[in-house]
């Protein structure tokens, strides 16, 4: 099997992932292929999820992003100037038990899609085929090309070209009998997060929008209604500190929950008594503590190749640095 150098209408891939890394590869290629997206989530975004329940709204897992690249840049741009990104400047603490909490300064512009942060992948997803709620559990190779699968063995369709753009560990379970890199899927390391969705009666008034928490299981506090273009939904995040995450990833999720409410008590005090909704969401590939420090993955001869943040770093940029380079490698 032989990857021709340039893609043509008549090449079928397929794109294993719907966050920004598999999405960014789709736009790149989708006017010279025959590009569809599969993911197993019933929302675009990956880690830049949202969570609605009644009416809050939680952004319950990358809580902002940055630009440090001439190509994200662009993209910020022009997705500001389409109202689907904002700078956040939120007023931020440090809090740590026993000491008096100080102001925090951001010395880069932060921003935040609106109105939630998958909008931002939504909006590159328009015009591309992705298919939602489809998780691809095996690839097969058949004849030139593969077979996609899903959990009960039904074929998802024929294609030419494979992308995995999930976790490197999970792009590892697909593709190990196939592809030639697979190996090193396994080099990246990382650490887990719980995330702690709290929805309040009455609004909540703080002399913070946003607080990293220290010697603490909380590693972090952000009230959704101090990002630009939220609701009114009077909701707050809190992510766990990663260490302990890690720590306490294999105890019940009864048990994780209660000590991430006590240890939000302590911060917000009297105001939990206005507390009257809870979810915990586990997220086991939260934070990429160790990158590949390649741009991707790509076996040519086979037909198959992988990207994601974890190739570049742990920021949305380098997830979509990655997809882009890949798109490019095969555009020639």
């Amino acid at each position: 099997m032989l990857l021709l150098e340039l893609p043509d209408i008549s090449m079928k891939i397929a794109v294993i992932g719907a966050g920004i890394a598999g999405i960014t590869f789709a736009r790149q290629l989708a006017e010279n292929a025959n590009v569809t997206v599969f993911e197993k989530s019933r929302g675009y975004g990956g880690r830049m999820s949202v969570r609605r329940s009644g009416h809050w709204q939680f952004d319950h897992g990358a809580q902002f992003f940055t630009a440090r690249s001439q190509q994200f840049r662009q993209l910020i741009e022009e997705l500001a100037r389409q109202d689907i990104v904002a700078q956040w400047h939120p007023k931020i603490t440090t809090i740590q038990p026993g000491k008096k909490p100080f102001r925090r300064e951001w010395f880069e512009p932060h921003y935040v899609a609106k109105p939630s942060m998958n909008a931002l992948v939504k909006f590159m997803a328009i015009q591309l085929d992705v298919r939602l709620q489809t998780p691809v559990i095996e690839i097969a190779q058949q004849g030139s090309g593969w077979l996609l699968k899903d959990a009960d063995g039904k074929g998802l369709g024929n294609y030419d070209f494979v992308v995995c753009a999930q976790p490197a560990p999970q792009c590892y379970e697909l593709l190990k009998d196939h592809f030639a890199e697979a190996t090193r899927l396994l080099q990246p390391n990382y650490s887990p997060c719980f995330a702690l969705m709290l929805g309040f009666s009455k609004p909540l008034h703080l002399n913070f929008d946003a607080a990293v928490v220290r010697e603490s299981p909380l590693g972090w506090l952000g009230l959704s209604t101090s990002r630009p273009g939220r609701i009114d939904s009077n909701a707050i995040v809190a992510h766990s500190n990663n260490e302990w995450a890690k720590e306490s990833f294999e105890q019940s999720l009864e048990l994780v929950q209660k000590e991430l409410l006590n240890a939000t008590q302590e911060v917000l005090g009297k105001h939990v008594a206005k507390l009257v909704h809870v979810e915990l969401h586990r997220w086991r590939y939260a934070r990429v503590e160790q990158a590949l420090e390649l741009e991707f993955l790509i076996d040519r001869e086979k037909g198959l190749a992988a990207c994601g943040d974890w190739c570049l770093g742990n920021r949305v940029e380098d997830a979509f640095l990655s997809g882009l380079a890949l798109g490019k490698q095969l555009e020639g």
